[in-house]
């Protein structure tokens, strides 16, 4: 606590509140607000196990552990917290990990308490804070985040506290050991059933149906099938296991409901360990559990109990073994429940994560927690204007929920924008989960696992229906595609038969009425329906075909079923809903989402494009992008409004819920009349959208500078990010399709000897053949060799198909595209060759493009220029490479060398006398252009071919700011030391920030 001076040295001012006056008021604020009644305590004394410390707020509720804030004016009380950090509180089971610090407003010292608390109640802006936690969770230093306090008001104070209530470090450590003891006890039930020969085969052939391990046969005979079991008795195992951790979650659900639930505890449930005592021997049997089981089923809570029910049923013949799997789970349910986090933490997804190990074949990979918290807490930010009985009405969709980690950070916020509209209903939960929740997926332990992470949101409210259903229709949950369905009835409920009465009054269908969904929140699975994975793609086309008759067309084969999702959502979404998607990071730049693009810029408002350094989904490793916009209300479209994204990259890592609820209140924030600037660990940028589907450069870069230097080439000028002036270009950019054509894919030229016999030739590598075949071509991407534009070609081919063979001698060329450039390793872009060659995989033909306009097009895509249009507008999943689709190459920026201007002509004569000289030059990876002599000649010719004074010093200054805003793209440089280390040495040599 930090000592304030009560009065003002000025006597004719007014008194100057004490910083812990405001404390006092802080917590009587508290004590008046949320769902559940908070008993907030200022200056507290003797709190702390073994000291005197005085801590400035602490905040208990029931069944939830302490949170500490620690308060001053100006800055956060950063030192105060750290202080902190490592106590243990008397009425607290462990030590402090995470404590708040919370700078006031120096406008608050002269408030009265009446004045205070219309600063709270209003949330006006007055605080700042910073989140002091233990590092790595056991560690003894530790970590300040952010490193510039943030903006919050009361609403963020409280929402802050809630996370403190559940140090995600602990919760992680925990999660990991119990998940270690579910596959133990799941090892020892599997070896218990295999020496049980009266239900062996019969109990895990059930076991594999019921938690969904058997979809695949082995394709090798017993070898890896590609799901990542590499045995029948691997997928045994996994079923047991998983088993295990539904019965563990049934198990919890009990202990919940009899302690919570005044109907169910009537009806004569109670807890298993009351269970427990009640039998002869203390133990839990399968007998002992089933009825109250099922006693919950009857009150509803179907989704959760179902499959731990049929699961049970399987195994109760074992007797004691299941006995002593059921008595182990226990004890596990007894701490998670100590870690006191379910309000807030989905444990079961966590679990599930650890536990399952071929998420990959389920396309079921589990939304990262405080990837979660943010996308949920930006997007319900648009919801914040309404009052609270709108919101308690606001209807929330996930057609993938997975583990219910997504839907049930979106609730959450729902609930939290009711309390804090004013909203007091106290039968809130039980409205929301019958009629206002909207979550399906085609796995039952999905199911289960999301009904119970929506019904630990209120424990308190039982409710006698759900919209949570597992559709076991062959296309899953996109039947949803045709906007003429309003009702499910494939769905899995008790006994093989949904019981719930939807909206709609008809037994047994789930309903979702076409636009009756307010919000669509969903990580959709993207991969492409190929390799057998296990994911709903059969008897799709006639309600694709539905969808495309009504206008939706974001589906692309090519692209995946995250299309369809797409879909799926502008389908079921009211005007004024809200989109809010987890996706590739191909959706931004590929070729086969310009659809998906197109629709949403138009039919959607409002677009934020959200990209991080890290992965967004467990396992997947690959880039990622959320997405949040507004359905358009009515017909009328504002074009300049709709092609205006707000693009923010994330440059930093962080990993807890509080912080990526942090950052969404940062970016929600960022003004609407400002066109860029900085966050806390990232940058922002307004780009407009130059036509309806374009590649979203901005996305995935982490340079302001850069996305400013794409977006004025685009519009045909050349920026200066030192004057901030624009120098119009001698000649108008247009894409790569005004000038030539693409030629053919690899698919149709041919195949590597020893590989699938497909195309017109067989290839071989030249070293390997004596004699150099009539039919060349540039077949590989040979980093080491192909340095210059002049590039040589490296295999060999005979013909396999004679008619396709002449078709493809037609179209050779001595123009090629490099369309999955690696920036760290290869030099060349654009690549010309002495004699006709065919391409291949690495290379794509440009067809139809006359000489002297080829020239240029090729010293453009290999200067600097040409380098950051081709990062800015490929797909960059992989770091240090830019992937163009084939698709895409026509859609690449180019100057308009062909037009029949002085202006091009100057451009196609200058290129013409240097072209030879140039194309020659070896040249270094193209991620090391900053310090490359031979691609700077390249850069100077081709800023004279676009009437740029390439011998003046400002120009040599703004194209020096070019290659390095370049290089410290991570799609460039991919992280590699060498380079990074080479471009920090370059910086301080020539004194460049």
């Amino acid at each position: 606590m930090t000592a304030d001076s009560s009065v003002s040295s000025n006597p004719g001012s007014r008194a100057h509140v004490a910083e812990p006056t405001l404390n006092e008021w802080v917590a009587q604020w508290l004590n008046t607000r949320g769902a559940r009644p908070w008993e907030a305590t200022a200056e507290e004394l003797g709190a702390v196990v073994g000291g005197r410390a005085q801590l400035d707020l602490v905040v208990r509720q029931l069944a939830r552990m302490p949170a500490v804030v620690e308060f001053e004016f100006g800055n956060p009380a950063v030192a105060d917290a750290k202080s902190r950090i490592g106590k243990r509180l008397r009425d607290a089971p462990r030590e402090l990990t995470e404590v708040l610090a919370v700078g006031y407003s120096n406008e608050c010292k002269t408030d009265d308490i009446d004045s205070f608390f219309r600063r709270m109640s209003a949330n006006e802006t007055f605080m700042t804070v910073q989140i002091v936690s233990r590092r790595n969770g056991c560690d003894a230093s530790c970590r300040v985040w952010p490193d510039k306090p943030l903006q919050a008001n009361a609403s963020d104070l409280m929402a802050f506290i809630e996370y403190l209530q559940v140090p995600q470090a602990v919760i992680e450590e925990h999660s990991a050991r119990i998940a270690d003891e579910v596959r133990s006890i799941g090892q020892m039930l599997y070896e218990a059933i295999l020496m049980s020969r009266a239900v062996s085969d019969e109990a895990l052939e059930s076991l594999r149906c019921k938690t969904g391990t058997d979809d695949r046969p082995d394709s090798n005979g017993g070898i890896d099938g590609g799901d990542g079991f590499r045995s029948k008795s691997s997928r045994d195992i996994q079923a047991v296991n998983t088993a295990c951790a539904i019965w563990l979650v049934a198990m919890d659900l009990q202990n919940d409901l009899a302690l919570f639930s005044d109907d169910l505890r009537e009806r004569g449930l109670v807890t298993t360990r009351e269970v427990a005592e009640r039998t002869t021997l203390k133990h839990l049997t399968a007998e002992d559990l089933l009825p109250h089981w099922r006693l919950i089923a009857d009150v509803n809570y179907l989704p959760v109990i179902e499959l731990g029910v049929s699961c049970l049923e399987v195994c109760a013949g074992l007797g004691a073994q299941t006995s002593h799997a059921l008595d182990r789970l226990h004890a596990l349910g007894d701490q998670i429940n100590a870690l006191q986090s379910k309000h807030v933490y989905n444990f079961a997804g966590e679990l599930w994560q650890r536990l399952v190990h071929d998420r990959e074949e389920r396309a079921a990979h589990y939304t990262k927690p405080h990837i979660a918290e943010l996308l949920a807490t930006l997007a319900s930010e648009r919801f914040a204007e309404l009052p609270s009985e709108s919101i308690g009405e606001l209807k929330i969709m996930d057609a993938a929920c997975g583990t219910g980690t997504l839907i049930g950070a979106g609730e959450r916020a729902i609930r939290r924008r009711y309390w804090d509209a004013g909203g007091n209903d106290p039968s809130l939960h039980r409205k929301r989960m019958e009629d206002h929740i909207y979550a399906m997926d085609v796995n039952g332990i999905a199911g289960t696992l999301t009904a119970k992470r929506l019904t630990d949101l209120d424990l308190e409210q039982d409710y006698t229906r759900s919209q949570i259903a597992v559709i076991t229709h062959a296309a899953g949950s996109l039947i949803l595609l045709d906007p003429g369905l309003t009702g499910v009835s494939h769905v899995l409920g008790y006994q093989g038969v949904a019981t719930t009465t939807g909206p709609g009054g008809d037994p047994g269908v789930f309903h979702v009425a076409d636009g009756g969904i307010d919000w669509a929140l969903m990580n959709p699975p993207y991969s492409r329906p190929r390799g057998g994975r296990r994911q709903a793609t059969t008897g799709l086309k006639p309600f694709r075909d539905a969808a495309k008759r009504r206008g939706y067309r974001m589906s692309h084969g090519g692209a995946g079923l995250a299309t369809d999702f797409g879909d799926l959502s502008n389908i079921r979404l009211c005007p004024g809903g809200v989109f809010s998607h987890v996706l590739p990071l191909t959706a931004a730049r590929a070729d086969s989402w310009q659809s998906w693009r197109r629709q949403l810029e138009t039919d959607f408002r409002d677009i934020t494009v959200i990209s991080a350094t890290q992965s967004m989904s467990a396992d997947t490793n690959i880039g990622e992008i959320l997405v949040i916009a507004t359905k358009q209300r009515g017909t009328r479209r504002d074009p300049e409004r709709q092609r205006s994204i707000l693009f923010v990259n994330l440059n930093a890592p962080f990993s807890t819920l509080a912080e990526g609820y942090a950052i969404a209140r940062e970016i929600a924030r960022i003004p609407k009349d400002v066109g860029h600037g900085p966050l806390s660990i990232g940058t922002w940028s307004r780009v407009q959208q130059t036509s309806p589907g374009r590649p979203w450069a901005a996305a995935g870069g982490s340079s302001i500078e850069l996305t400013a230097i794409v977006g004025a080439l685009a519009s045909s000028q050349a920026w200066d990010p030192d004057t901030n002036t624009r120098n119009e270009l001698a000649i108008p950019m247009v894409t790569l399709d005004k000038l030539c054509s693409t030629g053919p894919t690899h698919h149709l030229i041919g195949h590597p000897m020893g590989s699938e016999p497909i195309g017109a030739f067989q290839w071989i590598d030249l070293d390997d053949q004596p004699d150099p075949p009539t039919q060349q071509s540039l077949w590989a991407a040979d980093g080491p060799n192909q340095m210059t534009i002049l590039t040589e070609p490296t295999h060999g081919g005979y013909i396999v198909d004679e008619g396709l063979a002449n078709r493809m001698i037609s179209l050779r060329s001595r123009w090629f595209i490099k369309r999955g450039m690696s920036m760290v390793s290869q030099s060349t872009a654009l690549a010309h060759t002495r004699n006709e060659v065919h391409g291949g995989r690495a290379w794509t033909a440009l067809l139809d493009g006359p000489t002297e306009v080829m020239r240029a097009v090729a010293l453009f895509h290999n200067s600097i220029f040409g380098g950051v249009l081709q990062t800015a507008y490929a797909s960059i999943q992989q770091p240090g490479r830019a992937q163009l689709q084939v698709g895409a190459i026509g859609g690449l920026y180019c100057p308009a060398f062909n037009d029949e201007t002085p202006e091009a002509q100057h451009a196609r004569d200058v290129a013409a006398g240097k072209f030879n000289e140039l194309s020659e030059l070896e040249l270094k990876p193209f991620a090391y252009c900053f310090l490359d002599e031979n691609r700077h000649r390249i850069d100077a010719t081709v800023a004279e071919m676009l009437g740029l004074d390439s011998s003046d010093e400002v120009i040599q200054r703004m194209l020096s700011k070019y290659r390095i805003a370049f290089a410290r793209q991570p799609s460039v440089n991919g992280g590699r030391k060498s380079i990074l280390d080479a471009l920090k040495r370059y910086e301080k040599e020539h004194a460049y920030s």
